[in-house]
């Protein structure tokens, strides 16, 4: 989620299932939110290496480490 004080914004996950496009990128729903009221909704869409880049920053967040986790391509091997 992020938050802006300033203006009142709020980016947060809308409650919809991640997905692929037809063209095979993928998605997440996302919901802006204003002075607490939800006014739209769209989705982030990442290209298949954005997607693994966004997995292993998380990973990394979660994990404590300093480093990224190496991971298989998306519809490959490593």
């Amino acid at each position: 989620m992020t938050a802006n004080h300033q203006t009142g914004l709020r980016i947060e996950r809308a409650d919809k299932p991640m997905g692929r496009t037809r063209a095979g990128r993928f998605f997440i729903p996302l919901q802006v939110i204003k002075d607490g009221h939800p006014t739209t909704e769209t989705n982030l869409v990442l290209t298949g290496t954005d997607t693994e880049l966004l997995l292993a920053e998380l990973s990394r967040l979660l994990s404590g480490g300093a480093e990224p986790h190496q991971l298989n391509p998306v519809g490959g091997t490593a």
